[in-house]
């Protein structure tokens, strides 16, 4: 049996954490848990952040999935995406993405999810990769998120987010 070290179960729980922060509207827990994880205070109100959540990516100012990001960064680059490309990670590490779930295969949560899941696998070398991909599209994903979000909560979210990501990057990709 494989027995994940501290920093690996923690950093698979903040993974987790950051996908049901987009999944849905968030629950009050994942709003406390987010605070705690990120040593931040804010003055939003439930109801603001929910708000602030439907806006954002319910009405859709913010696109929250891969192909939309990789298509602005590479829009000069006669390059094609397609969602098969992170199907292609899923099936590799054994997973198959449940249809109930209303969710596209490259949205942010799922993705995030998955990576929580490889680290809890000990799938390292899937896990270089993954965040490789991760590592290209979810800091520009940030910054839109910064831009427009109207909460301090949700701006929280992205620098949080672009750090811990770009800080995976720097000290996972060799």
């Amino acid at each position: 049996m494989n027995f994940l070290d501290p920093v690996d179960l923690e950093r698979a729980e903040v993974y987790r954490l950051l996908a049901y922060l987009f999944m849905a509207i968030p629950q009050i827990e994942h709003i406390e848990d987010f605070k705690s994880i990120a040593e931040i205070s804010v003055n939003d109100t439930y109801e603001e952040i929910c708000d602030d959540y439907i806006e954002l990516f319910v009405e859709g100012e913010v696109p929250n999935y891969e192909g939309f990001y990789l298509s602005e960064i590479y829009k000069d680059v006669p390059v094609s995406f397609e969602l098969k490309d992170v199907q292609h990670f899923y099936w590799t590490a054994g997973v198959a993405i449940d249809e109930e779930i209303d969710l596209p295969h490259d949205h942010i949560s799922v993705e995030l999810l998955f990576m929580s899941y490889l680290i809890e696998q000990n799938l390292r070398d899937l896990q270089i990769e993954f965040l490789r991909r991760l590592c290209e599209w979810i800091p520009l994903f940030c910054d839109t998120l910064y831009e427009k979000a109207k909460t301090d909560f949700y701006k929280e979210v992205a620098t949080f987010l672009k750090e811990f990501v770009l800080s995976e990057c720097e000290g996972s990709i060799e």
